[in-house]
């Protein structure tokens, strides 16, 4: 778990890394290709010209096969050659009587087409998707840049499937310059399946429309970084810019799936590349990574694996001031070996199920010089705000309160971005980025539900929902205050905001409530554990129950005599104030005397909730997407004191032995199924205990021009809206 800055709704661009959906979906062309469908522009647009007509009554059917002699025909249209129908057929099974021969004998001269060794075509079979990257890699004439490849560069999870004569081409096809095929569920290029009539028309489509390459992309964002060193940073946005400066090992997609980015393969106990063992009873783990070549720093550093050495050596020592809790910062290494120059070997001191989202690497060229010097310089040396990197973005210029912009690395070696520049312009204001977006001075912002209207006619933008499990938004308790010690209390001010309403009045449609550390949508999820809803007798009859009586100003007042007055605690943020004035109304109707205090945001996340120093605090933090994770936001040993230096993420002050115990028990196994049994034991005592009182689901509505591109976003989680950038283009 990380908790990295999150308010609700306007900290991040896009509501952070959220996964993106069409605020409406209309129908268009066919009844079964609605416009929120992947391939929609490609089947409308080949559809349109005649190249992939529909199959009768207002259908598609986007997921049939696609015959060799079909996709003989659709490329001769999509290309403008007339059928060619010579006296004598070049394949046995293709006769001159049959309805493809003019068009597969046309491809065939054009030189795009060619059969089997045995002399036939098979016009009948399903195109294979190797078979269709190497046919649209011949049409668009880079056979020679594909034989360059003798490995496959698909950054998938199964590369090792890809047959060889189709390395090349498949590696093309999944070039941003190119994007001629789509991942297959779980990230896979499945190249030996048949290709679907969706995956046809995207993939022709792409030959006849390519991407553009050039232009510079303007965002904005309600938040700025605190540092471009992400170990050290304790913002969210940090993440954003840190995707488009360094390529880790293991990369994740907008469905949290993993798949080999510098590593060529995600280590598994399956591939041999994890392995359990024993030190002295002790579990322990080591995980192998063979890392692809060619990778480079900004500076044209080549990229060894002594960096990765050297990395695991700086994140382990004491006076590096390691902020984020994420496992690919976590000093979980004992040592790191490397038995030749593109193997790397990590030998962890426990097990750790988030091995899986791989390590981060530093150049050890630019750090170790200071830390030799001295390990605490790192903490305040320049690479804070000018990090080297080895992504396919570098730092250009980061004017604090103004904008930070990006250009392209011009030494990355797997797919120069598309876009020349990317600069994320920082506007707090939700209406003034609203007033750029419709200048066109921002291609992409986050705006408030009641600005959708403005752009609801607008036929320049797309208008998306999102809805993300990537975290929890919520009020924390402090439970080290008398007041709030009780769990009767806690449970009181759960049943007694009516957060049901708020959600509907704010957005217009039904919102649910959260439910807890570990998200709905988890394998971990535990669905028979105590739920919350509104109901303000209920909240009345706890608080009787914990000894609060009304007194004469219409203040509770408890047993000892003290009256029930806290301080709630909000950034500065419109809506996260907005949402603090709500509380306190709600809270009042409880007898409940409520004092906002509002900070800035590093304020707030760097001292204010760390110290102790309100009582409850909306605030929130986001989860590890594959894992519910340490949990350490409710451990007792996390609990910040000024001894550890406020460090502990356990802002609640919430202590019960057995549920930091279930914690341990299910981080520490690969077994998924014993992991969720003690997951479920934690989530009876966290929803009972109820140190966190879970807000609603985040929400959050985005505007997005039309010529803005490839802009998927994530479900949320470690992974950031930046993690596919080289493939974002303008088309204007």
């Amino acid at each position: 778990m990380k908790k990295l800055v999150l308010l609700f709704l306007v900290v991040l661009l896009l509501a952070s890394s959220f996964f993106v959906l069409p605020i409406q979906a209309a129908t268009q062309g066919f009844s079964d290709v609605k416009e929120d469908y992947w391939a929609y522009e490609a089947i409308n647009y080949l559809s349109g010209k005649g190249i992939l007509t529909g199959v009768g009554g207002g259908l598609f059917k986007p997921d049939d096969p696609v015959t060799r002699e079909q996709l003989a025909k659709i490329i001769c249209i999509a290309k403008g050659i007339s059928e060619y129908k010579p006296a004598k057929p070049t394949f046995k099974d293709v006769s001159p009587s049959s309805w493809s021969y003019g068009y597969v004998e046309a491809a065939v001269k054009s030189g795009y087409v060619k059969g089997f060794s045995d002399g036939t075509f098979r016009p009948k079979d399903n195109i294979k998707r190797a078979d269709l990257a190497v046919l649209l890699v011949r049409v668009m004439g880079k056979e020679v840049e594909a034989q360059k490849y003798t490995e496959p560069l698909t950054f998938s999870n199964d590369e090792a499937s890809i047959p060889k004569y189709a390395v090349g081409a498949m590696s093309l096809a999944y070039n941003n310059h190119y994007q001629l095929l789509n991942y297959r569920e779980g990230r896979n290029v499945k190249p030996n399946e048949s290709a679907t009539r969706a995956e046809v028309a995207y993939a022709v489509f792409r030959v006849l429309k390519p991407v553009k390459v050039g232009g510079t992309v303007n965002l904005a964002s309600g938040s700025e970084a605190d540092s471009l060193f992400l170990p050290l940073a304790t913002i969210g946005a940090s993440g954003d810019y840190w995707l488009l400066q360094f390529t880790n090992l293991i990369g994740l997609d907008e469905n949290e799936n993993v798949y080999p980015l510098a590593a060529k393969e995600v280590p598994t106990v399956q591939n041999g590349l994890v392995q359990l063992y024993e030190v002295n009873g002790e579990k322990r783990m080591k995980v192998t990574y063979h890392l692809r070549g060619g990778l480079k720093w900004s500076d044209g550093t080549p990229v060894t694996v002594n960096d990765y050495i050297f990395t695991e050596k700086l994140l382990a020592d004491p006076k590096v001031k390691v902020v984020s809790a994420s496992s690919m910062w976590a000093n979980f290494i004992d040592h790191v070996e490397a038995p030749n120059s593109s193997t790397l070997v990590y030998y962890y001191k426990v097990v750790d199920p988030q091995y899986i989202l791989g390590r981060g690497v530093l150049p050890a060229h630019i750090l170790k010089p200071i830390y030799d010097k001295d390990p605490s310089l790192i903490n305040t040396c320049d690479f804070n705000t000018k990090p080297v990197g080895n992504g396919p973005f570098m730092l250009e210029s980061w004017v604090k309160n103004s904008y930070i912009s990006f250009v392209r690395n011009p030494y990355y070696p797997w797919g120069q971005p598309l876009v020349d520049r990317i600069v994320i312009k920082y506007i707090p204001d939700s209406n003034t980025r609203l007033a750029n977006l419709m200048a066109g001075t921002i291609l992409a912002s986050s705006i408030d539900p009641q600005q959708v209207s403005v752009l609801k006619n607008s036929n320049k933008f797309n208008v998306y929902v999102s809805f993300s499990e990537g975290g929890l938004t919520y009020i924390g308790c402090n439970t080290a205050n008398p007041l709030l010690s009780d769990k009767r209390v806690r449970q009181a001010i759960a049943y007694g905001i009516n957060m049901e309403g708020y959600g509907k009045q704010y957005y217009g449609f039904d919102v649910p409530r959260a439910t807890g550390p570990i998200m709905k949508s988890s394998w971990a999820y535990n669905p028979n554990a105590k739920k919350y809803y509104y109901d303000i007798n209920k909240a009345k009859a706890l608080l009787a129950e914990a000894g609060f009586k009304m007194g004469p100003n219409g203040v509770l007042v408890s047993s000892g005599g003290k009256e029930f007055v806290v301080t709630l605690g909000t950034t500065t943020a419109t809506s996260s104030k907005q949402i603090g004035v709500f509380i306190q109304s709600e809270l009042q109707k409880l007898g409940i005397k409520v004092n906002l205090a509002s900070y800035p945001i590093s304020t707030y996340y760097g001292r204010v909730i760390p110290q102790g120093q309100v009582d409850l605090y909306f605030a929130g933090w986001i989860e590890d997407p594959l894992f519910p994770g340490k949990l350490d936001s409710y451990k007792c040993d996390q609990i910040p004191t000024p001894e550890n230096n406020y460090s502990g993420l356990n802002w609640s002050r919430w202590c019960n032995k057995d549920a930091t115990n279930y914690a341990n028990l299910a981080y520490s196994t690969l077994d998924r199924e014993l992991a969720k049994k003690y997951y479920w034991k934690f989530q009876e005592i966290y929803t009972e205990e109820l140190p966190e009182i879970p807000w609603l689901e985040r929400v959050g509505i985005s505007a997005i021009r039309k010529e803005f591109k490839n802009y998927i976003g994530s479900k949320g989680g470690i992974n950031r809206f930046t993690w596919n950038a080289s493939f974002w283009y303008l088309d204007n």
